[in-house]
């Protein structure tokens, strides 16, 4: 497993599932296949087919997706515990806080080019911890 683990591809699958693309990673083999969501509808045709093979052995494979809703707000309130100024902590929380809270902390990282880099940086090295997690998790089941 300790390939499986290694920096480079969790950072790969970070990345992707950051996209919105989902990946499987056979279990014996350790072969990563990405599903692109965002393909066009031709691609997109193949990339459903082979999702759904892959979906019929799907006790053969980790299969590792963008974190859930409840996961990136996880994410986003451990991000304010970074931010030493208070007025933008505080901006942000009332982001979280309101209706469509994903788009709001965005919106508001986004009117801030530091903070914009900051987010970046931080989430990159969450997602990276989180599928990590979830490739731990799927080897100690």
């Amino acid at each position: 497993m300790s390939d499986l683990l290694h920096p480079s591809v969790i950072k790969q699958i970070a990345k992707e599932v950051d996209l919105g693309n989902t990946c499987y990673i056979h279990r014996f083999t350790r072969k990563l296949t990405t599903i692109d969501q965002t393909a066009d509808d031709k691609s997109s045709y193949a990339q459903q087919t082979l999702q759904q093979q892959l979906e019929l052995k799907i006790e053969q494979y980790v299969k590792v997706e963008k974190p859930s809703d409840d996961d990136q707000l996880e994410i986003m309130e451990y991000f304010l515990e970074e931010i030493p100024d208070k007025s933008i902590r505080k901006q942000l929380s009332n982001a979280i806080k309101r209706q469509n809270p994903i788009r709001n902390f965005n919106q508001a990282i986004d009117s801030n080019i530091e903070l914009t880099v900051h987010w970046a940086n931080f989430k990159r090295e969450e997602y990276q911890r989180w599928v990590s997690n979830v490739i731990i998790d799927a080897y100690n089941y």
